[in-house]
This record gives structure tokens, sequence and C-alpha cells, in this order.
């Protein structure tokens, strides 16, 4: 049912719609043990997004050199101390529609062509709002379940 296509017009059009303090973590469904993850945090300064670096990662889940090559290509940085050995992106508010489709669009090739991730379906997410106490975030434009 839903395809990576999906999936992105979806991640793109739900971070758009997101309040400001919204935390997003869109990371494989049990019991993958992986730990692949995408996370998104929005601020009025910013949308950042981090991918799971490799030190969280056990081996056989680690991209290989075509994923690392596949993950710099849609713009990665590189992981750092900084963003906790994560590899991460940061689009400086204000942040428009074109900013979320391409947020959307390295998302999906990090997770699939970096990661392997062969369907979105395998996928689940968690989104809170800080601002509100750490409510829960629904976004049924995901596509993938709610691990709330």
């Amino acid at each position: 049912m839903t395809d990576w296509t999906e999936f992105a017009h979806g991640l793109a059009t739900e971070l758009a719609a997101a309040p400001e303090t919204t935390v997003l973590v869109i990371g494989e469904s049990a019991p993958s043990g992986a730990r692949r993850f995408a996370q998104f945090r929005k601020t009025g300064e910013a949308v950042s997004a981090e991918l799971t670096g490799d030190e969280w990662l056990e081996p056989e889940f680690r991209p290989d050199d075509h994923g690392i090559r596949a993950i710099t290509e849609a713009g990665w940085h590189l992981p750092d101390e900084a963003h906790m050995g994560n590899w991460w992106t940061e689009f400086p508010w204000p942040v428009d529609t074109d900013d979320y489709q391409r947020l959307a669009a390295i998302t999906v090739a990090g997770l699939r062509d970096g990661f392997g991730i062969g369907s979105p379906l395998t996928l689940s997410y968690k989104g809170w709002v800080e601002r509100a106490g750490n409510s829960d975030l629904h976004l049924p434009g995901l596509g993938i379940p709610d691990a709330s």
C-alpha cells in the first residue's frame, strides 16, 4: 500500500504541518533489532534530521560502501561528535515546501539506498510535541504504524 514515493510525500506533508518543537523518530519495527532510524527535530530556527551512525549499529546492519556513497550523495553530512555519531543535515528557518520535499527525499535515500531497507512498511514512528508537554503526535499521512 505505501511505497517509498508515497512515504516521502507523506513525510514532507506531515513535517511541514507539524507544530514547532516537534520531534519525530522513524525506525524499523520490532523484531528486526537493527535500530536503523531517521529522527527529526523542528524548532523555530531550523529543521534538523539524523540517520543512525555506524557506531550504533551491529556490523551486519551498517551500510556498505555503496550505501555510504548513497547517503553522502543524497546530501547527509558525515557523522560527528556534535551529532552523537549520527549522519546529519539541517534546514535553516524558514523551511519551505521544497525544503521539506528535499528532506523527505534524502531520508528515503538514506533508509532505502543507504541502509537497504526494502519497504517503508517495515517502519513505524513515534512523534511528540515538546512544547505541549511531550504530547503524542499522530501522523497518519506517513502510512506507517504509530509505535506509541
